[in-house]
């Protein structure tokens, strides 16, 4: 029965990798990215310079929101990490708590600065090479981690609007999840699929908080309610499936523009807001980076005083 299920998925995502729009993305992955930051940072400059009250709303959030957001994007990165963790120990492999830290901060850094998100190939590659981790087997685990991320984002989409929906998609999510483990025999490691669930929800709250902080900082007067908020970090979140920018630029800022009638936000904030969490975070990758080098120096420094 569990063969079956797997050949079905097998067949589903070939059909999906063959049809004509993936196959053009992929041909042209490289030229759509180009064309489409150029776009975004026309369109933001032209709209920012007929705006001049954007950038001193920008430049005015303080260093208290600022110091607020890089400790959040901290905890989403020790989610991304316990993500990861629990899907190696899902796999029935193991690699040390230390070489996961490293490994989810350098798959940070590259799959944000280096070519077409690229971060989570880097860990597949490096848990093959290091602990045996088949590709394969890396990849139907992380399918679940995609999964709950977007059920969780598509129900949470229609939160504002229509809540009654919301609730039957995330139940719906538990109730697939649960089925998972019996049809996939996960019966004993069903606890490392209900971390990544759980540890997938406290990510989406995060981005929450991060994305409520960005928006009533550079729109001091709107006060925007919790719900609204939660409408805009899915619609936010769920740009990740098609984004073949660093950070998302301007795949993010379409989803938020396109589900505008969900959220209510309007585009100045839309584009203040982006621009700082783009600041904010690239300066949160630089302290990951000499974070992550200070770690791997001491590595290299033990080594030697051991020899």
């Amino acid at each position: 029965m569990t063969n079956k299920y797997l050949l079905v998925g097998r067949k589903l995502i070939q059909r999906i990798s063959q049809s004509t729009s993936v196959i053009y993305l992929k041909n042209n992955k490289k030229t759509i990215s180009i064309a489409t930051i150029f776009a975004f940072f026309i369109f933001a400059g032209y709209y920012l310079i007929n705006h001049t009250e954007i950038m001193q709303n920008i430049l005015g959030i303080g260093y208290l929101n600022s110091f607020l957001l890089l400790i959040f994007y901290g905890g989403v990165l020790l989610t991304n990490f316990g993500i990861m963790y629990a899907t190696i120990l899902l796999c029935r492999k193991k690699l040390s708590i230390k070489n996961s830290l490293l490994l989810t901060i350098y798959s940070s850094l590259i799959n944000f600065f280096g070519p077409l998100q690229s971060g989570p190939a880097v860990r597949a590659v490096y848990l093959k090479s290091k602990i045996g981790l088949r590709i394969r087997d890396y990849t139907y685990a992380m399918l679940f981690y995609y999964f709950a991320f977007a059920a969780l984002n598509i129900s949470l989409l229609f939160i504002n609007t229509l809540p009654w929906l919301t609730i039957i998609g995330i139940i719906l999510a538990i109730f697939m999840t649960i089925i998972g483990i019996n049809k996939f025999r996960l019966q004993s490691l069903k606890k490392y699929v209900l971390y990544i669930f759980a540890l997938t929800t406290i990510q989406i709250l995060l981005m929450t908080v991060i994305y409520s902080i960005e928006l009533n900082a550079v729109n001091h007067l709107a006060n925007y309610n919790i719900m609204q908020t939660i409408v805009y970090t899915a619609s936010a979140n769920l740009s990740l499936f098609v984004s073949l920018t660093p950070g998302a630029i301007g795949f993010r800022e379409a989803f938020l523009v396109i589900s505008g009638s969900l959220h209510n936000i309007p585009l100045n904030s839309i584009i203040a807001s982006g621009v700082i969490d783009r600041a904010i975070y690239i300066l949160f990758l630089i302290i990951l980076f000499f974070v992550s080098s200070g770690l791997h120096l001491k590595q290299v420094f033990i080594r030697k005083q051991q020899s």
